[in-house]
């Protein structure tokens, strides 16, 4: 895997070839302190991830990703930087992720896994769901943006079911365990569910979701997910768990608790 970074400070770039010196997998890293010279090596060389900083001069590095991804759109981008609020314009310009500053290896290797796995998508299913860590759907490589946190909440517990259908009673009685199962839900529940078919109709995968007499599920045959070649026996899943599943979400506890003892077994 070929990753560049590129930030204006010269000790920044040092710490992070230092940082990924300790990862293996990586077979060559650049680092640029001036984002035009790491465009112009992008239009030469093949680049797989770029660790970008966002405020750099004369480019940041928000802009620095959209003229990458004008050279290849297939170019993972990775946002580096000490402010949260810099999250969601990382996400408008098709970033795969952030990390903060102070940054750890396991931070960066996360973000490289993910690449990975976008990489390493089955020619025959253009859809991948990421559950290691935090959950994510990507359509040929690009992520699928969910207007609304409960409609891709909604899609990660389907994806949780694996094919397993759920009421709109049993869903709600997850997705809001602190509200009773009035009119008043229900009728956020059927808001939260347009949200996700209008989601899934903008990436184009609406056939992923079944949708029949009150019954959910998803079309697991259309989607390459690494939890479920956990599930399956997959030693590079195996190997790529980190003992994290769908983080942000405390309903998923109970498939953590599975896939950590089928690692810990793989691993004895």
């Amino acid at each position: 895997m070929r990753i560049i970074a590129v930030d204006d400070e010269p000790f920044a770039l040092d710490d992070f070839q230092y940082t990924c010196s300790k990862i293996s997998g990586i077979t060559d890293i650049k680092t640029f302190e001036n984002p035009a010279d790491a465009l112009r090596y992008a239009q030469i060389e093949k680049v797989d991830v770029a660790f970008l900083d966002i405020e750099m001069p004369v480019m940041s590095g928000i802009e620095l990703a959209k003229r990458l991804h004008q050279v290849d759109a297939n170019i993972k981008i990775v946002f580096v930087t000490g402010f949260t609020e810099y999250a969601l314009d990382a996400f408008g310009v098709d970033a795969i992720g952030y990390v903060l500053k102070p940054y750890s290896a396991e931070m960066i290797e996360q973000n490289i896994i993910k690449a990975s796995h976008i990489m390493d998508v089955d020619s025959d299913k253009k859809i991948t769901v990421k559950t290691f860590g935090h959950f994510d759907v990507f359509v040929n490589g690009k992520i699928v943006h969910f207007a609304s946190a409960k409609s891709k909440e909604l899609l990660a517990l389907l994806i949780d079911r694996k094919g397993g259908t759920i009421s709109t009673e049993q869903a709600i009685g997850i997705l809001w365990a602190d509200r009773e199962y009035d009119e008043s839900v229900q009728s956020l529940f059927r808001k939260v569910l347009k949200s996700l078919r209008v989601a899934l109709a903008d990436a184009d995968i609406t056939e992923i979701l079944i949708d029949a007499r009150n019954q959910r599920s998803v079309d697991t045959s259309l989607i390459s997910c690494d939890s479920y070649a956990l599930l399956e026996g997959d030693k590079k899943a195996i190997k790529d768990y980190y003992g994290q599943y769908m983080s942000e979400y405390p309903w998923s506890n109970e498939t953590r608790k599975r896939l950590n003892a089928i690692v810990k077994e793989a691993n004895n």
